[in-house]
C-alpha cells in the first residue's frame, strides 16, 4: 500500500532506448529540431519542457505509456491525467516549492538522468516533511525539514500531490547531454475498473450507491481529506471476498500523514462499508478497482449538451476519424454503431443527435477544481467538433 510517497527502481525495461533516443535528438545543436518551451516564472520555475513525442520514436513511446498506465492501474488503481511533460533542466534551472492537488492525486517523476555520472549539483526532488518545526529548537535545517530524493536513472518517484515539493536548483553544465531530464505528470482516480464476470455498468452503479451512502456516514469525519483506492475480489454470488488497499493518503490538516485517531476511524468506515458491498450475481468471480475521495465530492453525473447545425452522420464520421490511434478528445473510446462509449478518463457516452452533441459521464472522485477543468475542456472540444466537424 502506498501512503505518502513511493520509489520504483528499474521501472521500464527499455529505459536505455529512451535515453539513446533523447541523446540522438540533442547531441548536435546544428541538427536539433526539438521545439522547447522556456518555462519561466521568476523566483518560482525555470526549466525547458516539450512533449515527449518530439524526442522518442512513436512505437517506443507507445510501449512506455502503456507500461506506465498498466503499472498505475495494477498498483494504484489510478491513471495518468494525460501525457506527461518532458523537463530539461540545466545550470540555473529549478522548481520552487509548490503543491499540485488541483492537478491530481499523485505526482510522478520518471527520471532519465544519468545520475551517477552527473556533472552538476542539485536536481533532487525536495519533499517537505509533515508538521511545523518547533520554535523552541534553536537550530533546525536541512533534512529535518525536508527529504531529498535523487533523480536516479530509470526511477519512478510517486508522491502525494498535496506535499509541498520542488526541484533543487541545478548548478553545473549547460550541456543538454549532462542535464537533469525527466518525465513529469500526475495521476488521479478513474471510474471503477471491472474485470471478470460482472457487468461493468452494473458494478459501477453499486459503487456509486456506496459513495452516496458514505457521503452521509462520513460527515462526522469532516476534517479527513484524501483518496483511498482499493481492489475488491468479488465472488460469483456478488459478495465481497476481500478488500486490498492500493493507496491511502487520508490525512487531517493537523496530523498530516502521522497516525491519527480520526483518520483511522474514517479509514475503518470506508473499508467496512466496502467489505459489505453486494454486487449482482454474475456466475463467476470478478475484480473491481475503485476509489473514495474524502470529503465526498459532487456525486451528480457530468452532463453536457452542445448544439450543432451540421449533419449528424458527418459529425460521427469526423469523430470516428479521430479514433484511428484509439483516442479522441483526450478519451479512450470504443465506437458502438452511432454512439461512442468512453472508458477513460471516466466511463460515459458521447452521442451525436439531430441538433446536439450529448456527453454523459460518471461522477468522478476528483476535487472540485479537477471536475471544473474537465467540464470546461470537454465543452470547448465538443464545441469545436460542432463548429468544424459537420
Amino acid at each position: 500500500m502506498i501512503k505518502r510517497q513511493h520509489v520504483v527502481k528499474d521501472f521500464f525495461l527499455e529505459a536505455d532506448a529512451l535515453r539513446t533516443a533523447y541523446d540522438g535528438k540533442v547531441k548536435n545543436a546544428y541538427q536539433q529540431t526539438v521545439q522547447w518551451q522556456y518555462f519561466c516564472e521568476p523566483q518560482m520555475y525555470t526549466y525547458l519542457r516539450t512533449v515527449p513525442q518530439q524526442l522518442f520514436p512513436e512505437a517506443l513511446w507507445t510501449r512506455f505509456t502503456r507500461h506506465l498506465k498498466q503499472w498505475c492501474t495494477d498498483h494504484l488503481g489510478m491513471l495518468p491525467t494525460g501525457a506527461p511533460n518532458f523537463h530539461l533542466m540545466v545550470d540555473g534551472c529549478m522548481l520552487g516549492l509548490h503543491s499540485d492537488f488541483q492537478n491530481g492525486t499523485w505526482g510522478f517523476v520518471y527520471s532519465l538522468t544519468r545520475w551517477q555520472a552527473r556533472r552538476f549539483a542539485g536536481g533532487e526532488t525536495l519533499l517537505m516533511r509533515d508538521g511545523v518545526p518547533s520554535y523552541k529548537k534553536h537550530h533546525v535545517q536541512g533534512e529535518v525539514l525536508y527529504e531529498l530524493v535523487p533523480a536516479e536513472f530509470n526511477q519512478l518517484l510517486l508522491f502525494d500531490d498535496r506535499i509541498v515539493h520542488g526541484t533543487q536548483a541545478i548548478e553545473g553544465s549547460m550541456d543538454p547531454l549532462e542535464a537533469r531530464i525527466a518525465l513529469v505528470g500526475h495521476l488521479r482516480a478513474t471510474s471503477p475498473v471491472v474485470s471478470g464476470a460482472l457487468d461493468a455498468a452494473a458494478a459501477r452503479r453499486v459503487v456509486l450507491d456506496f459513495h452516496r451512502a458514505l457521503a452521509e456516514a462520513a460527515k462526522p469525519h469532516k476534517d479527513v481529506q484524501g483518496v483511498m483506492s482499493f481492489r475488491l475480489s468479488v465472488d460469483a454470488d456478488g459478495s465481497v471476498a476481500s478488500v486490498d488497499v492500493l493507496t491511502d493518503n487520508f490525512v487531517t490538516p493537523q496530523s498530516g500523514h502521522a497516525p491519527d485517531d480520526e483518520v483511522a476511524a474514517a479509514r475503518a468506515l470506508v473499508l467496512d462499508a466496502a467489505a459489505k458491498l453486494r454486487f449482482p450475481d454474475a456466475g463467476g468471480p470478478s475484480k473491481v478497482t475503485a476509489a473514495v475521495l474524502l470529503p465526498l465530492p459532487d456525486l451528480r453525473p457530468i452532463e453536457i449538451s452542445v448544439p450543432h447545425a451540421g449533419r449528424p452522420e458527418r459529425l460521427r464520421e469526423s469523430l470516428k476519424a479521430q479514433l484511428k490511434e484509439g483516442e479522441a478528445l483526450g478519451f479512450q473510446v470504443d465506437v458502438q454503431g452511432d454512439s461512442f462509449a468512453v472508458r477513460e478518463p471516466l466511463a460515459g457516452t458521447i452521442r451525436i443527435e439531430g441538433q446536439r452533441i450529448v456527453a454523459a459521464f460518471d461522477p468522478p472522485m476528483w476535487v472540485p477544481s479537477q471536475r471544473d477543468q474537465f467540464q470546461a475542456a470537454l465543452n470547448e472540444k465538443l464545441g469545436m467538433l460542432a463548429r468544424y466537424g459537420g
